[in-house]
C-alpha cells in the first residue's frame, strides 16, 4: 500500500469531491463538520454514520488496510458520500444498505468520474 491514511487526507478527499459534480449540489456539510477516522477494519474499505454532537453530524471511517491508493480512496470516499447524502435527505432504505435511488447516484458519479460503476457498488 502505497497511501498513507490520516485524517487530514481522508478530509483531503472529501473537500475535493465536494467541489465536483453531482456533490458539489448536494449541500453536503464541509469537511470541519465532519469527523474522518482512519480504521483498521480488514474487509470493509469504508463506513459513513450519522452522529449526534453538536458540531460534527457526521463520521466518515476509511480503512487504512483496505485503501492503499489515491483512486481507491477517492471511490471509497464518493461512495460514503452517497450514504452521507442519502441520510440527510432521508432517502436511506432502513435495513437495505443500497437502495435504487443509492444504484441510480452511484451510475452518475461513475460516469462523471470514470469509474467503473460494478467496482463501485
Amino acid at each position: 500500500m502505497a497511501l498513507r491514511l490520516t485524517p487530514a487526507v481522508i478530509a483531503g478527499a472529501y473537500e475535493f469531491l465536494r467541489t465536483t459534480p453531482p456533490f458539489r449540489t448536494w449541500k453536503l456539510p464541509p469537511a470541519a463538520e465532519v469527523e474522518f477516522v482512519v480504521s483498521r477494519h480488514r474487509m470493509q474499505l469504508g463506513y459513513h454514520r450519522g452522529i449526534r454532537r453538536k458540531v460534527r453530524s457526521h463520521e466518515i471511517g476509511i480503512s487504512e488496510n483496505c485503501v492503499g491508493y489515491t483512486n481507491t480512496l477517492l471511490k471509497t470516499m464518493a461512495h460514503e458520500m452517497i450514504h452521507q447524502y442519502q441520510q440527510r435527505a432521508r432517502t436511506e432504505t432502513p435495513g437495505a444498505e443500497h437502495n435504487a435511488e443509492f444504484i441510480r447516484i452511484a451510475r452518475r458519479v461513475c460516469r462523471y468520474h470514470g469509474w467503473d460503476e460494478k467496482e463501485f457498488v
